[in-house]
């Protein structure tokens, strides 16, 4: 979810309280710890770095406590002696808490997936309730805040609707994956991992993503819905990572494996001359490819142009990759092809690592063999 929202859903919920510290900075403290997991984008410079950091440790339901401690201690003019009407430090503290837990719902009901389970599991939860900017969410808010004299009521139900507009979302998101579950397998057709996402203006546009065997192999499939779940709009195909591929790169990059895992349907095409790096000597038959994730488009040709319009417009997330074919010799070890250098390039974060040679995944602790864990 942007900053906006993240800001007002927290003005919103100081601005509901029955009372509040009589305090010039009440409202806007509240507004800056609803947004504040955000910062972790500071600490990461590469993009490996924003995978592994951006909506982790920050956004997880066991870093709230001490997160909120280090924010209550941040708003000292909420719990200073000389505050009218002050709150004591463990009131501040809650506070804090419940708005890292409202930052964290909004993100998680949206389609990038949040490590809200961390340290325990890197698994990423993503609700795919509201589209990742929602004016229909974010505009009542601000209209709240902007109105926030006309009484608490109304700040009462802009609160209710930071929890009822996404759960609709998640409901219909639901409906509409069985009504096109129910429509392909009536058209029988053989489809998995079938995903439905909000697009722009959700809840009246959805995107529906599936894999299904075509005749040039496994394809990834994308079909925008309108409110009712009927098509509106010819399918699109794109070329589904061969799961082998996939396997066989992130053993050996840790850059890829988590690449890999962040991607909800991972897709592939030939990598674009402009960004294909020069052969390197002594290998022959190298292949360059370009992986990337479609859950970040959308269906509505108007939002596409809008998007195109960003600056650094291009592909969100990019793993490109120069490999070399397998050892072919009778008697060795066939474990895929050979991964020699790997480029991830965020367009829109404008992060880039540039041509480099993998680095391998360290291996499994105990704890991990033990649990399942990675």
């Amino acid at each position: 979810m942007d900053p906006v929202t993240h800001a007002a859903s927290g003005a919103v919920a100081m601005l509901a309280l029955p009372s509040r510290p009589a305090s010039r900075w009440a409202v806007p403290l509240a507004a800056l710890a609803a947004a504040s997991p955000d910062l972790d984008i500071l600490f990461a410079s590469t993009p490996l770095q924003f995978l592994l950091l951006h909506r982790g440790i920050t956004h997880s339901l066991a870093g709230v406590p001490a997160l909120g401690l280090l924010l209550a201690l941040c708003c000292r003019p909420l719990w200073r002696a000389s505050t009218p009407e002050r709150w004591s430090f463990g009131k501040v503290w809650l506070l804090a808490c419940a708005m890292l837990l409202l930052h964290i719902w909004l993100d998680a009901v949206t389609t990038y997936g949040t490590m809200i389970f961390l340290p325990f599991s890197h698994e990423r939860v993503r609700l795919n309730g509201v589209f990742i900017l929602d004016p229909l969410l974010t505009l009542p808010l601000l209209w709240a805040v902007w109105r926030w004299r006309r009484g608490r009521a109304r700040m009462l139900l802009a609160l209710a609707w930071v929890f009822l507009y996404p759960a609709l979302g998640v409901g219909l998101n639901a409906w509409h994956a069985a009504q096109t579950e129910a429509r392909l397998r009536a058209e029988h057709r053989q489809v998995s991992r079938l995903t439905v996402l909000p697009d722009a203006f959700a809840p009246f546009f959805w995107r529906a993503l599936f894999a299904e065997q075509g005749p040039d192999g496994m394809q990834v499939r994308e079909q925008s819905l309108d409110a009712l779940g009927r098509p509106r709009a010819p399918e699109t195909s794109h070329q589904a990572a061969p799961a082998a591929l996939v396997a066989a790169f992130s053993r050996q990059s840790v850059s890829c494996d988590s690449f890999f895992r962040f991607t909800l349907l991972p897709v592939v095409s030939p990598l674009r001359a402009e960004d294909a790096p020069e052969a390197p000597p002594g290998v022959r038959n190298a292949r360059t490819l370009l992986f990337y994730d479609l859950r970040f488009g959308s269906g509505l040709a108007f939002v596409r142009r809008l998007m195109a319009l960003r600056p650094h417009a291009d592909i969100p997330f990019q793993l490109m990759t120069e490999s070399a074919p397998a050892n072919t010799a009778p008697g060795a070890e066939n474990n895929g092809p050979i991964l020699l250098r790997e480029r991830l390039r965020f367009s829109d974060s404008r992060r880039d690592s540039r041509w480099q040679r993998p680095r391998a995944p360290a291996p499994p602790t105990l704890g991990q063999r033990l649990t399942g864990l990675r």
